[in-house]
């Protein structure tokens, strides 16, 4: 039996397509590498929510079981909301998927609006339907320090783009005749703040990096989109 454990960013399971069925065939594949899994986002987001589809396609000489766990993560608290067990039965050369959508829910203050996470896990069987195993409680455990530095440069990142938007409002009135001479003060002060802003980034990115560097084969992350983006105005 193969059991492949990866994580996302997810809402509500919507839909099961490929209906489960009642005769197997042996794969000759012990290790089911013939199994490919693919969590494939889909472009179309909009302020409710964004979708995702698991894909699962049968490479195998033989039809096969299949199985998932879906942890769906509260992207602020990380904190296991549902965990949704999707399964079926998929034929050689054929493939399935599970659509979800990841819904969004705001941070604390109401102004920062991401994508809910989940932890994605799939195994295989070919006599009889399997289960897959959830993986969230032993992979959030490892991310924990680093899940608290993310959050404490994403804060102070969001103030100092903040108090540049209060310095353009403050010093770049959009009232007068020359709206060139506005344009022209804006940039000014967001060019200014660009290389404290590409600060911020680079710590962002490497906390990220670490973060994917845990055990990517069983707690990879996908998901926690920031869906409404604060950006200094020109």
């Amino acid at each position: 039996m193969k059991r492949t454990y990866k994580t996302a960013t997810c809402a509500l399971l919507l839909s099961l397509l490929a209906p489960a069925q009642s005769i197997a065939a042996d794969t000759g594949d012990d290790t089911f590498a013939c199994m490919k899994e693919q969590v494939r986002p889909i472009i179309q987001v909009t302020d409710q929510h964004q979708e995702f589809d698991l894909v699962i396609r049968n490479e195998c000489p033989g039809d096969v079981y299949w199985a998932m766990c879906i942890d769906r993560l509260d992207p602020w608290t990380h904190r296991v909301i549902e965990s949704l067990a999707p399964a079926g039965y998929v034929k050689a050369g054929a493939r399935t998927r599970v659509n979800l959508q990841m819904k969004a829910v705001p941070d604390a203050d109401g102004d920062v609006v991401r994508a809910q996470e989940f932890y994605y896990a799939a195994a295989y069987g070919i006599n009889s339907p399997t289960r897959a195993t959830c993986v969230a409680n032993r992979c959030e455990p490892q991310k924990q320090a680093l899940r608290a530095d993310l959050r404490e440069n994403e804060t102070a990142w969001r103030r100092y783009r903040r108090s540049v938007e209060a310095r353009q409002a403050a010093e770049c009135p959009e009232h007068g005749w020359n709206t060139d001479d506005v344009s022209d003060c804006r940039n000014a002060i967001a060019e200014s703040a660009a290389p404290e802003l590409a600060e911020f980034q680079k710590v962002d990115e490497s906390l990220r990096a670490r973060m994917a560097a845990i055990d990517p084969e069983t707690c990879t992350v996908y998901g926690g989109n920031v869906l409404e983006l604060e950006k200094i105005g020109n």
